[in-house]
């Protein structure tokens, strides 16, 4: 008689760090009162426990929401949320395996980043994927998920590898025997049938598969971003981070999500050290302020220890989701080294990709308007308005967006400045609350609205007929063919123009910025156009001339 086939399961497995001696060291220290603790049997011959906790039910937001509608409101319906954490030793490592909400009871300070990742991709079909995760990092970040309807290889998902990180992808692996389905980032969630008493040499596979480096054939790109391991490298890093933050000198760091999350589902943040505060969005700048005087104090333990929590719509209760050191992006360079932090850790960027980047950018040139310069905390459009009056006959002030047809409620801008040589200016001042990657965006979407709809130039030619003196209109209209018209692609040059004081010691336009102003500068290069990007230097507003008040006639 044939034994029973094991059932197929869906877990979820986390590597722990070497500095993980035993079960407890996993723990996330808050919740070590909150949880219990049971141990293995030890005729198991397994080192290891396992945790739970379970919180009190608690009455949904939306119950209180409905109650003024109805005639009785439901007075027994609450939620409950049960948490179960697996930590056993294998092959002289330990692994975490998580349940319901087990991954709050981990410290997440204790787990081997990527590790998911990296078995995934060592032992994925390249051609049998169905999502990935990337995120494109500049000053703000961009994370997007990406499926298809069937198993797929690579370039089906688009992705970008000079600008885009992968951070997690799911498929199907070679070895039909090793788990019917993978999905890998921090943590491996796997499928296959497997037994408990099968688990500790499965972990052996998996260890197995994340010191493999097959992924170098089809994913090799992702090492341009190589883990920091050296400790007196990271504490120099961290250092950096947290004087500048003690300074609110936020230009090199800033705050976001992680993770991949259902922002329809985000309620509002809280992030420890400011009590009662709720944030509708993760803004550093909004932190330091609500912290007051306590910011100069802020030490590197306050970063890794204090925690942001998410209200969920559907919960409407505060959940601990992550340290305020994993929600850190930074950039910092040491002896020339450029580092980023990301998802609670450092990374050395290639050289070869940051000298990718900078000789493209160091290939740009300026714009061939003549730029003046912006005065301090002069509004953009006031600056636009300043320029093109500046040199009447050369620049035409065109910030207007313009409609598609089918209605695109928020319009196309073809740029704000257009010049009678064809230089589409985009401006935009460099600040904590506006983003670059919105600039580098607008010139690409506008250029190839331009190419591609001739009802749109049709537009821009009513737009240009209604600001231009008749006796001046031909000159300009002739930039901008008509709907039944070619357009001479190499005639443009799409201009970026960044306002941004000088600094010291510091580019002026971060490393990430420039590989997003390569990403859509080449694209804008093969659709033929040309491409150029200049800093608006800024200066103090010269004071209004004194009105002196007449002389008195005294000869009377």
């Amino acid at each position: 008689m044939s034994s029973k086939k094991p059932k197929s399961r869906r877990l979820t497995i986390f590597l722990l760090k070497d500095a993980v001696k035993e079960a407890d060291d996993a723990l996330e220290p808050e919740e070590q009162k909150a949880r219990e603790r049971v141990p293995f049997d030890a005729r198991s011959g397994i080192d290891g426990a396992f945790y739970w906790m379970r919180r009190p039910p608690v009455e949904p937001e939306w119950v209180r929401f409905v109650r003024p509608f109805v005639v009785k409101a439901p007075d027994k319906l609450k939620t409950a949320s049960a948490s179960g954490l697996l930590v056993l030793k294998a092959h002289n490592r330990f692994f975490a395996v998580t349940f319901g909400y087990g991954r709050s009871l981990l410290d997440l300070d204790r787990i081997e980043p990527h590790f998911g990742l990296r078995v995934c991709l060592n032992r994925i079909d390249s051609s049998q994927m169905r999502s990935v995760d990337t995120k494109t990092y500049e000053d703000v970040v961009v994370a997007k998920r990406t499926q298809v309807s069937k198993s797929s290889d690579l370039p089906a998902f688009g992705i970008n590898v000079s600008s885009d990180i992968l951070r997690s992808a799911t498929g199907a692996p070679t070895d039909k025997s090793f788990a019917q389905t993978l999905s890998g980032s921090d943590s491996l969630v796997v499928n296959r049938p497997l037994e408990a008493t099968e688990l500790v040499g499965f972990c052996g596979q998996l260890l197995a598969a994340f010191n493999d480096d097959k992924y170098k054939k089809s994913f090799g790109w992702i090492d341009d971003l190589k883990p920091v391991v050296d400790q007196s490298v990271i504490a120099e890093l961290d250092n950096l981070v947290v004087s500048q933050i003690q300074a609110r000198d936020t230009s090199r760091t800033y705050l976001a999500v992680p993770d991949v999350i259902d922002w329809e589902d985000v309620d509002a943040f809280r992030i420890a050290g400011t009590r009662g505060c709720e944030y509708p969005d993760l803004d550093l700048d909004e932190y330091l302020a609500n912290l007051g005087s306590g910011g100069a104090a802020i030490r590197l333990e306050d970063l890794k220890h204090r925690r942001v929590s998410v209200r969920y719509t559907r919960s409407g209760v505060f959940t601990s989701k992550w340290k305020l050191y994993q929600c850190l992006v930074s950039e910092q360079r040491i002896n020339g080294q450029l580092h980023v932090l990301m998802e609670n850790r450092w990374f050395a960027v290639s050289d070869s990709l940051v000298e990718t980047v900078d000789t493209y950018y160091d290939r740009l040139p300026p714009a061939a308007a003549g730029l003046i310069p912006s005065f301090q905390a002069e509004k953009e459009a006031d600056y636009n308005q300043r320029l093109a009056v500046s040199d009447p006959s050369q620049l035409l002030h065109l910030d207007t967006k313009i409609t598609r047809p089918g209605g695109a409620s928020s319009g196309i801008e073809l740029c704000d400045i257009m010049t009678v040589d064809g230089e589409f200016l985009h401006v935009k001042r460099k600040s904590r609350s506006s983003t670059l990657s919105h600039l580098f965006a607008q010139g690409s979407v506008s250029a190839e609205t331009l190419i591609s709809d001739g009802e749109f130039r049709d537009k821009i030619r009513t737009e240009i007929a209604s600001r231009v003196a008749e006796d001046q209109q031909a000159r300009w209209l002739a930039l901008v063919p008509g709907s039944g018209e070619s357009v001479n692609k190499g005639a443009y040059t799409v201009s970026y123009a960044v306002i941004a004081p000088a600094s010291t010691g510091q580019p002026w336009l971060p490393f990430f910025s420039k590989l997003n102003l390569r990403q859509h500068g080449s694209h804008l290069e093969r659709l033929g156009m040309k491409v150029s990007v200049s800093r608006i230097d800024v200066e103090t507003r010269p004071a209004p001339p004194s009105q002196s008040r007449p002389t008195e006639n005294t000869d009377e």
